[in-house]
């Protein structure tokens, strides 16, 4: 059964009364029996005389009047205490001539006297206070205890809180009131004791925190009673489990005593209570004290013009807060001196404040790097127009106040904290957490594969936002632009596809019935002896994997990817797909040829070793377009015998849906050759005639070379660059080449410059590698060409940045510091229509926070 409390603010005399029985009832309960004081007793000495009431009293005549006892809080019948809290008591107790001791129990009722189960259960301590022998007869006090909650969990309605006084004969006296054990907690956690003394006029702060991890809790309300009324109710829009906040409770220009108490409503309609505190409330002054700052802030030792700081403020008066705000000079160095550029300010109503301010209310043009000094002043005033200032981080201050450009500032010089402004400007990703992959433009836009997201992020050329995103495959990494343009190719390194999105249309979109969906290839590794017989020892199928990494267009149609390693496939390769064969060519033209005694077949459906005679044999693949349903006949023989029959078959005229055999065996080149380590990166050059392939995590790295002939229907092998420093432990983080494929750029410790016959031709020391390099798209005709620039990521001692170098003569024309570093895919875009006249071009690259945007300006580009 559930009871429920009086809606009624006092007890009726009814209630009262039965209170009276309901303590007779209880008397033998309570346990008369003397007891050890329990610390202070609290108690006030009353006005009762001698020989008032029934008895001689002061004479020392029999007393036949019992003592009795008020209690005043627990106050009302039905008050609910959180399982486990102690309950806090106060009552008063009479006697006309002596009281001997006070006892406070606290217990349960359980099971039915009618059945002979009822049976009291201990639910608190039992406190007593002894106030015979005290040097001064006491006849009337005032005692306040806490009682200690048992072990006992049980939520129980209708707990006894029964408080009994003694007097000299043993007569006795009791109150009683009845609480709850059950719902929710709540604790006033400021203010406390000694800080309870407030100045009238003024205000107070009420911390408190309400607990229900069962029912929630609902609401809470605050109540102070006394010197003058306060009583305000928060009902939460969505119950919680945990409810911490503070609440300014105002105090009229009034004095005296104060009683705070707060009550929590869980969401079963239980209530808990809070112990009261008092305050003192003393009479109005004027204020004349400035309040006390404390601040906070957060400045970055690298920003861009559109970041912003953080600032943290709070204040204390002995009145109240009336405002706080925030003061920032931003100075830089003039062409003598120091010159203030700009003030921000921000003003708020509240004691506590913690606000951005942008710079880009600083008159910077993203253009030019420099130091920023900013000169920070936190402050707070109160009613009475006083102000005070703090210019010392996390240190409570009241300096002086002063008016600089309107805005508050301190008379001493403020926190002076200086900051690199560097170029460029980011995009943060879509979402937070999101892994950009790879990253490319054309004229119009600059296209982003959201690896998390199964996307492509589209940011228009000039804009900070992104419009539409394009749905594609699962974890797409590398895109590249179509032949002519018109197109997107997305390389979905989650599966073993490549979407493609065409580019001409007002809404961008994957052509899902053009999505190309690659099969499964194999090599195999042939070992046979050198002498004539070339018996075969053994075919070994070697699996890669097959999920596309970075990837390029060749002029020619054909597509160059390569693939990314898994833990079951540790090496990666390079594949080619044309749309007229049935299936991509794992291409193994960079292996040399020079180990005897073994080969690799490639291009075929199966190859093992002819059992008995030690032959190879190997079946090729169909072409397409291969008009018969059986597959082809296998070929038999020595290993040379078979790689001239599979030679003669590819070099037969086209069938008539233009399909060709393909099949192949490499004599001399060894499997162990082939494999590429992650991350395998994939180049353009502007026209397409030139895909270079740069190994990423091995060393000495592979740089193999392809050209696409004009009019030719597959690529050639141009070479490989090995190491691009004599023997020297070098991996490739960066590829690119220029319009024409005369000249292409190699990133790894240094930047490496090496022409279409992978001769190299010169190296710049550019610090650190970090990330992505490009070249000027205007840069053709090596080594002669008017844009003989391209750009190269790194990081130095003083920050990240882009380098622009001059590759005929091999040296750095500028260093453009950024805030962040590049560390991905690195991208050179037209000038935006809205940059200004001094732009000439746009480097956009993947940074650890985002898109970085540089404006690229004609001065950058001239030594």
């Amino acid at each position: 059964m559930t009871s429920r409390r009086s809606s009624h603010p006092r007890r009726f005399i009814v209630a009262r009364a039965f209170k009276r029985r309901l303590a007779a009832f209880f008397f033998l309960a309570a346990a008369a029996g003397a007891a050890a004081c329990d610390g202070s007793n609290l108690f006030t000495p009353g006005t009762g005389g001698g020989g008032g009431g029934g008895g001689g009293g002061g004479t020392g005549s029999a007393d036949a009047v019992p003592p009795s006892v008020t209690l005043q809080f627990p106050d009302s019948l039905g008050s609910s205490i959180a399982v486990g809290d102690s309950v806090y008591v106060k009552a008063r107790a009479s006697d006309n001539v002596r009281l001997d001791s006070v006892v406070f129990t606290g217990f349960a009722m359980r099971g039915d006297p009618n059945l002979g189960t009822q049976t009291r259960v201990e639910r608190f301590g039992r406190k007593s206070v002894v106030l015979k022998g005290l040097p001064t007869v006491v006849r009337d006090t005032v005692l306040q205890r806490y009682l200690v909650a048992t072990a006992d969990r049980t939520s129980e309605a209708g707990v006894y809180i029964v408080v009994t006084a003694y007097d000299s004969t043993g007569a006795t006296g009791a109150d009683t009131a009845r609480v709850n054990l059950g719902g929710p907690r709540i604790s006033l956690l400021a203010p406390l004791p000694p800080d309870t003394t407030f100045r009238g006029g003024t205000q107070f702060q009420t911390h408190l925190q309400a607990v229900d991890s069962v029912d929630l809790i609902r609401s809470v309300r605050i109540r102070a009673t006394g010197a003058f009324s306060f009583d305000s109710t928060l009902t939460l829009p969505q119950p919680r489990a945990v409810f911490d906040t503070t609440i300014t409770v105002p105090i009229p220009t009034v004095q005296g005593t104060e009683t705070l108490q707060l009550t929590a409503t869980s969401g079963a309609n239980l209530t808990g209570t809070s112990r009261p505190v008092t305050l003192a409330i003393t009479a109005p002054a004027p204020d004349t004290t400035a309040p006390r700052v404390t601040f906070d802030a957060t400045v970055p030792g690298r920003v861009e013009t559109d970041d912003s700081i953080r600032v943290s403020v709070q204040a204390v008066d002995e009145t109240r807060v009336d405002s706080v705000g925030v003061t920032v000079l931003a100075i830089v160095r003039g062409a003598t001196k120091l010159d203030t550029v700009a003030v921000l300010t921000r003003k708020v109503k509240a004691t506590a404040d913690s606000t951005l301010l942008a710079l880009s209310a600083i008159p910077l043009t993203g253009l030019d790097t420099l130091t920023l000094r900013l000169d920070v002043t936190a402050w707070a005033k109160d009613p009475a127009g006083n102000c005070g200032a703090s210019v010392s981080p996390n240190s409570q201050q009241a300096q002086p106040c002063a008016l600089y450009s309107g805005a508050h500032v301190s008379t001493v010089p403020g926190k002076l904290y200086t900051t690199f402004v560097a170029r460029g400007l980011t995009v943060a990703p879509p979402n937070q957490g999101d892994v950009l992959a790879d990253l490319l433009a054309d004229g119009n836009r600059v296209y982003l594969s959201n690896f998390t997201r199964n996307r492509v992020e589209v940011l228009p050329l000039g804009s900070l936002a992104y419009g539409s995103p394009v749905r594609v495959g699962s974890q797409p990494w590398g895109l590249a632009l179509g032949r002519f343009g018109d197109s997107l190719y997305v390389a979905n390194s989650g599966g073993t596809n490549i979407s493609v999105i065409p580019l001409t249309g007002p809404v961008l979109a994957e052509a899902q019935d053009k999505r190309i969906f690659t099969q499964n290839e194999r090599l195999f590794a042939v070992d046979f002896s050198t002498e004539v017989a070339q018996e075969v020892n053994s075919v070994v199928i070697v699996d890669y994997s097959d999920r596309p990494q970075f990837i390029a267009q060749a002029s020619n149609g054909l597509l160059v990817y390569s693939t990314r390693p898994t833990a079951s496939a540790a090496d990666g390769t390079v594949r080619i797909f044309d749309p007229r064969k049935t299936r991509s060519e794992i291409f193994t033209g960079y292996v040399d040829r020079h180990t005897a005694g073994k080969a690799i077949v490639v291009n075929a459906d199966s190859a093992f070793v002819v059992v008995g005679t030690k032959e190879l044999r190997v079946c090729p693949r169909k072409p397409f377009g291969y008009p018969f349903p059986d597959p082809p006949p296998c070929i038999d023989g020595k290993p040379t015998e078979v790689s001239d029959s599979l030679e003669a078959m590819r070099s037969q005229p086209p069938n008539a849906a233009g399909g060709k055999w393909d099949t192949r065996v490499d004599i001399f080149a060894d499997i162990k050759d082939v494999g590429l380590a992650d991350t395998t990166f994939v180049a353009a050059s502007g026209d397409r005639n030139y895909i270079a392939v740069g190994e990423g995590a091995r060393t000495n790295a592979r740089i193999p070379m392809f050209n696409a002939p004009v009019g030719g229907d597959s690529l050639v092998l141009v070479g490989d660059v090995r190491d691009l420093i004599s023997n020297t432990a070098e991996r490739v983080i960066g590829l690119g080449l220029n319009l024409d494929g005369s000249l292409g750029v190699a990133r790894g410790s240094q930047a490496y410059y090496f022409n279409n016959a992978l001769r190299l031709q010169g190296v710049v020391a550019a610090g650190s590698p970090t990330g992505g390099v490009a070249m000027h798209p205007g840069n053709a005709g090596y080594p002669g060409g008017n844009f003989r620039l391209s750009f190269v990521s790194g990081i130095d001692t003083q920050g990240p940045y882009v380098d622009v170098i001059d590759n005929f003569n091999f040296f750095r024309v500028k260093r453009l510091y950024t805030r962040d570093p590049v560390v991905g895919a690195l991208a050179v875009a037209p000038r935006a229509g809205a940059d200004a006249g001094s732009v000439a071009l746009r480097i956009y690259a993947i940074t650890t926070t985002g898109v970085l945007a540089l404006q690229v300006t004609s001065t950058d580009l001239v030594p």
